[in-house]
């Protein structure tokens, strides 16, 4: 490729004055090259075809989400612990799909990765759905696959997974073969659907984190104490037992800590989770060791004299009171409380995962729903050539998202929800993700899933502002009031005229495609430890949208804007501002609204088991999306 580099694609060539009006230019021009930063790509990162086997995906969750909300006295009946409240019932599923994608995904073998189409390795759509959530946590998932050698057939499956997007359309509307079903039997002995599965589902083998002692836990219990339950916690029945207390998801947690603090193998599993690989290392061993020696420079992690590796292990789970709240308070005294979060949220509960997959889940969800409600994942809808643009469109503002975050190494900028689809679409293709953030962003971009849900407020209108000045075009299009200007200027941002190279970031006069430009916010999540500031915060924000309804009406009385916007504005509330209730089983007793995952974010560990109350994906309608680029995170 040559050096020289072609004229930019995003020229700031935008102009003031003019006419008021929401009109497009005339002609839709999308590049076969894209500019980020000072390269060139030699094509688009991503394409139609793989956003449309997406989307196909995500109308296929929908489907799965409805079967389950459906389940009738029947199903009742062969599960009677499963939960009435459709939100606590969709989060024990989800709990049941994690479980199942576990023991497939650990037993894959060579012979799945290079003999099997894909057709034929791919598990059911529960197990589907929870590792597209884990992919879209990058970042933990490139580390945990290289950390971890169970993970390994993985990894390479993803490949194949990766190159087959364009066929999900197909695969997913048709019966599995006997192949697939005869592969999933042989590696998980599961029944294939879900439903019959959790019929038979009805138990969890754990360990005491002391005897090392195996024990069944109930997944449910009249009680709420079984393992997919918000009180979860058994004995262990051994009398032998030195330990007493209550065995919680926290205890183990901290066993799984202890496990990996003592390891040392000579392979990269020996470091900690969270700590291998930043944004501009992917396996960052001089940091990793750093971080792990430290620990042991603290009295309560050295190894007794004389001890085994087995005895160590209870040495510092007894040292830290089996909790990893007395774990995070020394860890933020001696490494800092950047690195700290990262670290202990991988530590949750025993499963080998970094990331609380069920909450993964959950938080996508609003995405999911949001995509669908604009009908983008209807069958067919985007085959004709003329619908297909709105695509291209998204497509070209995702790589412009990436050039703006090319930009400006410490910014949080945050996607609109047509980026965000082409930023998903991308991650599901792990390999290719990671080799082309580094040559064009220089770095890798991770895809925070839960942020402070002030912060995101703020980043999105940091986006804003940076998008203007970068491109010279407004960024989102779909008529909700920004905070900043009056809602007049927002909402009739002029623009009298275009360029033809430019004109493929101003989005066609369509109703779906300007909505889709209304900010994603499912990763919202509320910071307890800034309560008061946080709820005055949404206070500001929830008068400030009502002043800009107000306004707007007032405008359109006026004949000086255009009803059209006012009509999109009433299809989704303000970003950042809708309260989502409950979703998961994990977490104290209190009960109210709580963020997308059930989870709020603490001072140390930045997130914790539940809230009485926190905002999250708010948004357009159905309930909100939205990733943030941590694009500053140059360490940790």
């Amino acid at each position: 490729m040559s050096d020289a580099l072609p004229p930019s694609l995003y020229p700031n060539q935008f102009k003031k004055g003019g006419k008021l009006t929401d009109d497009v230019p005339p002609v839709y021009a999308f590049p076969a090259i894209f500019t980020i930063g000072s390269k060139c790509t030699s094509a688009p990162l991503v394409d139609s075809a793989q956003l449309k086997g997406h989307l196909a995906l995500l109308h296929a969750f929908v489907g799965l989400r409805q079967r389950v909300d459906d389940f009738d006295g029947y199903v009742k009946q062969a599960i009677p612990l499963m939960p009435d409240d459709l939100e606590r019932r969709w989060a024990w599923f989800v709990g049941l799909a994690v479980e199942r994608f576990s023991s497939w995904c650990f037993n894959l073998e060579f012979y799945d990765i290079y003999e099997e189409p894909i057709e034929d390795i791919l598990p059911p759509l529960d197990v589907l759905m929870v590792w597209h959530a884990y992919m879209l946590n990058p970042r933990r998932y490139a580390e945990d696959c290289d950390r971890l050698p169970s993970l390994a057939h993985l990894k390479v499956v993803g490949k194949v997974f990766a190159q087959s997007l364009p066929k999900l359309s197909r695969i997913l509307i048709s019966e599995p073969s006997d192949t697939r079903l005869r592969n999933w039997d042989l590696r998980t002995q599961r029944l294939f659907d879900p439903l019959d599965d959790a019929i038979r589902q009805v138990d969890k083998t754990i360990y005491c984190p002391t005897c090392r002692h195996l024990l069944q836990a109930p997944l449910m219990t009249t009680d709420g104490q079984g393992y997919l339950q918000q009180c979860f916690g058994v004995f262990c029945p051994q009398p032998s037992c030195k330990y007493q207390p209550i065995i919680t998801r926290g205890v183990l947690g901290a066993r799984k800590f202890a496990e990996d603090l003592v390891r040392n193998d000579g392979t990269i599993s020996t470091y900690l989770a969270g700590t291998l690989r930043t944004p501009f290392s992917e396996l960052n061993i001089d940091l990793a060791k750093l971080v792990k020696d430290s620990f042991f420079e603290m009295t309560r992690f050295a190894r007794p004299n004389n001890s085994t590796e087995e005895q160590w292990i209870v040495s510092i789970l007894k040292r830290a009171r089996y909790r990893m709240d007395d774990v995070k308070q020394t860890m933020s005294r001696k490494i800092g409380k950047r690195i700290t979060p990262r670290i202990i949220s991988a530590y949750m509960d025993d499963r080998p995962f970094s990331v609380d997959l069920v909450g993964a889940v959950l938080r996508q969800g609003s995405f999911v729903r949001k995509i669908y409600d604009l009908l983008w994942t209807s069958p067919g809808f985007f085959e004709s050539k003329e619908d297909e643009v709105v695509l291209q469109h998204a497509i070209a503002r995702y790589h412009a998202f990436l050039d703006l975050t090319s930009s400006s190494p410490v910014s949080f900028f945050v996607p609109t929800l047509d980026i965000d689809l082409a930023w998903h679409t991308h991650q599901l293709m792990t390999h290719r993700y990671n080799e082309d953030c580094r040559t064009y962003v220089g770095r890798f971009v991770d895809h925070d899933d839960k942020v402070e849900e002030n912060l995101l407020s703020s980043s999105f209108d940091v986006t804003c502002k940076a998008w203007q000045n970068r491109f010279g075009i407004r960024y989102a299009h779909c008529g909700c009031p920004l905070s900043g200007e009056t809602i007049g200027q927002k909402l009739s941002r002029l623009i009298s005229s275009y360029t033809r190279d430019s004109s493929y970031l101003v989005p066609l006069d369509r109703s779906d495609l300007l909505a889709a430009t209304h900010p994603s916010d499912h990763s919202a999540v509320f910071a307890v430890h800034k309560q008061k500031s946080g709820e005055r915060a949404q206070a500001a924000r929830r008068r400030q949208f009502e002043k800009g309804r107000r306004r707007e009406e007032q405008l359109i009385k006026e004949g000086t804007s255009d009803p059209r916007v006012a009509e999109r504005t009433q299809a989704h509330g303000q970003a950042f501002l809708v309260p989502v209730p409950i979703y998961f089983v994990y977490g104290p007793t209190t009960v109210g609204c709580v963020t997308g995952t059930g989870s709020f974010v603490d001072e140390l560990s930045g997130m914790g088991g539940g809230a009485t109350c926190a905002v999250g994906a708010g948004g357009c309608g159905a309930g909100g999306a939205e990733c943030v680029s941590r694009a500053g995170d140059s360490g940790w």
